[in-house]
């Protein structure tokens, strides 16, 4: 029996090609997706898990009244912080303070021999902390001395991969480093490369020690980013027992009229919190691992579907086959065994091609997410899971198929009768295809919204120029060479303007500090840019009263923009602005100019209060306005001639316009994977309509025949199908778009300048999968309506 059910399905795949390769092709795109993702979303689950103190290490965060009634983020705490802490929490088992490095990094090595090499180390992690850190935190120890590595004040430890650059004869231990050309050290340890899954991604650890006189003058009222507190717990305290006494600790150390929330982030929350960034620069929410899980589970539904619709389209072929083996004697149950087993093969092909597809997408997603993705093969739980897969989608896709075929009435299927009446099942068929479209509206309806918000970033106004402009940097604090390099390189012929200053008018690096206006009121905060004389006219910002700053070096004048002149409530003109006094850094300096608002970090955030004055010792970044039709010759150029100035280290160079598209990198990427995903669901569910489409234009044949004898044409007969599925399409748009304007809509709540939700957003939605379906459905109505009625009247 057993031979026979398989030559039979054998049999029967072959007679139905197209719908044999649609139903795989659609099975195994929509599982490969799903494997993707759910990958994709355990990946980003796993951070930090592999760390022995998991559930005991937590962070101090921070929370204060920003501008505008806003609330600020951030992780950093005041350096005196570690100290106050380990005194006024004992019970605390450890804790410590993490540097990450910010700026150029460069290693001298063998520095006392006749001839040093210099390596210049690109997007390495290089964080200064204390021995605690590796009693804190899981490190593969290889080489050293784990307790004391970094008690001395020169310690330097070295991930395997790192100490195999600097030292490949593979003799590090004890070896001599200057970092930055400043400190000596001393390597006192080796240890594994950081795993990938972690938010403490160091390749090198330095003593804090090389920082031991900053850190003594440290004061409260100094907060980076980069400096973090983390503490380890023991097991036996319960983090909630501690917030009164956090509370009473903030009173104590800052002033009242800060307004400082000081509370202890879990390291389990570390990699998925929206306000306080990590050192792995790489959050992502706890909501989005979530659609990740419900697009994937949608998108193998809607492969399901297809199977459903496509395997019933085809039931009425084999009703006939179903009659004789009824009148032969075999049971309903019987029949269900074998068309599920039919589906069990054609499904097992299908999830054997998807892991080949999945395989073939993540060499693609891997770099292009920066993610480490792999389907462990012989992984018991992996096979264990995917068998489970087999057989779950076993029985959503060829359960009803089965019970639809096997449920055929003899009489009826030997006589060829059968009909969507009494084969049953027709409006589940149009609900699964209304379900299908339901899907890719929301994806497409995302993906145009998610497009037209970043064309919307693109051609923004940002109060600044940024075509011609190329960004090189000073990786060192030589006041000698910053001049030497500007005044050589504005002398070039394809040169148009030259300018030094710490970052660019929109950047992701923010300096804040506090200022007064002629000792009116209370003191604020305000962004400040270190820029120099041409910064102004070089990035083309509107000077609205006054002048740019003058030659300087230090904090002499200082230009602001419109939102500090209304921050500080000043009243009058931008004129009457000029010469008035601000206290920065303790020293009254005057408004020697007011700009037009800018805005100094990404479109996510609004507009932020600016006061911009010079301060060459801070300088790392020399813009450089180019004339593009001869760049090529005058980078060479401006290449050695930075060379001359700095020739230990790599030249590198950026186009402003193309480095401000970073800021919307995630964006991007999101827009790539919508529009994937979008793509792949308008395929599966294309298929969907095709099988529905099959399934009704074989229950309607001979009404076919008929009314082209009547007279009918191909378009009118081709337009009733199609007016039918439009139906079910406009019933998915009903549901699609309140889901997609709340998704989306919570979305560009993130973006401070967001486009509007307009109504043409979602036709668009709408027209293109009208248009999508038409070509689908027209595929097998015009075949059908083309066919000679003669063969379609035909008594079979």
């Amino acid at each position: 029996m057993i031979r026979n059910y398989l030559i039979t399905a054998l049999r029967s795949l072959f007679r139905n090609k197209v719908n044999t390769t649609i139903n795989i092709v659609g099975l195994s795109m929509g599982i490969s997706c799903a494997i993707v993702l759910f990958l994709l979303a355990n990946y980003a689950g796993s951070y930090n898990k592999f760390e022995a103190n998991y559930d005991h290490i937590y962070r101090f965060i921070n929370s204060s009244p920003g501008q505008g009634g806003e609330m600020d983020y951030t992780p950093g705490v005041p350096v005196p912080f570690r100290d106050a802490v380990r005194e006024d929490f004992p019970e605390f088992e450890h804790v410590i303070l993490t540097r990450d490095h910010y700026g150029e990094t460069i290693f001298t090595i063998n520095p006392s021999s006749e001839t040093p090499i210099y390596n210049e180390l690109q997007d390495k992690r290089i964080v200064f902390t204390e021995n605690d850190y590796f009693k804190m935190f899981t490190v593969n120890w290889l080489e050293g001395n784990r307790d004391k590595a970094l008690d001395n004040q020169n310690g330097i430890v070295l991930s395997e991969k790192i100490a195999s650059i600097f030292f490949p004869d593979g003799n590090a231990l004890g070896q001599e480093l200057v970092f930055n050309k400043i400190y000596n050290l001393e390597v006192t340890g080796i240890v594994g490369n950081p795993p990938s899954n972690t938010d403490m991604p160091f390749d090198i650890f330095i003593s804090l020690g090389v920082f031991s006189e900053e850190l003594k003058e440290a004061r409260w009222n100094s907060v980076s980013s980069n400096d973090q507190c983390y503490i380890l717990m023991n097991e036996a305290d319960d983090p909630s027992n501690f917030k009164g006494k956090i509370a009473d600790f903030v009173d104590k150390h800052f002033d009242k009229e800060d307004e400082e929330v000081y509370e202890l982030q879990p390291m389990s929350e570390l990699h998925f919190s929206e306000n306080h960034a990590n050192y792995s620069y790489n959050s992502v929410s706890k909501n989005q691992i979530l659609v990740m899980i419900l697009i994937g589970v949608f998108l193998m539904l809607t492969a399901c579907i297809n199977f459903v619709n496509l395997s019933t389209a085809i039931a009425i072929k084999r009703s006939k086959e179903v009659g004789v083996r009824k009148v032969m004697g075999s049971t309903r149950y019987q029949l269900v065994l074998q068309f599920l087993a039919e589906s069990f093969g054609l499904i097992l092909l299908s999830v054997v091609l998807a892991l080949g597809l999945a395989e073939l997408l993540i060499i693609y997603i891997n770099p292009f997410l920066d993610v480490v993705l792999d389907i462990q093969l012989f992984d018991p739980k992996f096979i264990a899971l995917l068998l489970g897969g087999v057989l779950l989608i076993t029985v959503l896709a060829g359960f009803y198929p089965a019970l639809v075929l096997s449920g055929f009435r003899p009489a009826l299927a030997l006589k060829g009768q059968i009909t969507s009446q009494n084969s049953g099942g027709m409006n589940l068929r149009k609900g699964l295809v209304v379900f299908q479209f339901f899907i890719s509206q929301v994806f497409i309806i995302g993906t145009i919204v998610t497009l037209t918000q970043l064309d919307y970033m693109r051609q923004a106004d940002l109060g600044f120029d940024t075509e011609a402009i190329v960004n090189i940097r000073i990786p060192e604090k030589d006041a000698t060479k910053m001049k030497t390099l500007s005044t050589e390189v504005s002398r070039l012929a394809g040169v148009e303007n030259f300018s030094l200053s710490f970052s660019a008018p929109s950047s992701g690096s923010v300096s804040v500090s506090n200022f007064n206006l002629e000792e009116e009121g209370e003191d604020f905060y305000t962004s400040m840019k270190f820029i120099d004389k041409n910064y102004i006219d070089l990035y083309g910002m509107d000077l609205l009263a006054g002048r740019s700053i003058g030659e300087s070096d230090t904090l002499k004048e200082v230009v602001v923009n419109e939102k500090l002149l209304r921050y500080i409530n000043h009243e009058g003109s931008y004129e009457s602005a000029i010469g008035k006094q601000v206290r920065i850094w303790g020293r009254w300096i005057p408004i020697v100019g007011v700009v037009r608002d800018f805005n100094s970090t990404s479109l996510h955030d609004d507009i932020m209060t600016v006061a911009m004055f010079s301060d060459i010792s801070s300088y790392r970044m020399a813009s450089i306005k180019v004339n593009l039709s001869a760049f090529q010759e005058t980078n060479q150029e401006i290449k050695k001639l930075w060379k001359a100035q700095y020739p230990e280290y790599e030249y590198d160079y950026n186009f402003y316009d193309d480095r401000l598209q970073e800021f919307y990198e995630g964006e991007e990427k999101m827009a790539t994977i919508f529009s994937f995903f979008s793509s792949i669901a308008i395929i599966v569910g294309c298929m969907g309509l095709f099988g529905l489409s099959s399934f009704m234009i074989n229950q309607r044949t001979k009404e076919i025949g008929v009314r082209k004898t009547l007279g009918a044409t191909v378009s009118s007969i081709v337009g009733m199908f199609s007016l039918s599925f439009f139906k079910l399409i406009g019933i998915a748009f009903v549901f699609a778009a309140p889901l997609a304007y709340f998704g989306m809509n919570e979305w560009l709540q993130g973006f401070q300048y967001r486009i509007d939700l307009n109504p043409m957003l979602f036709a668009l939605g709408l027209l293109g999968t009208i248009i999508v379906a038409a070509v689908t459905v027209s595929y097998k109505s015009v075949k059908a309506a083309s066919a000679n009625p003669v063969d379609s009247l035909r008594d079979e």
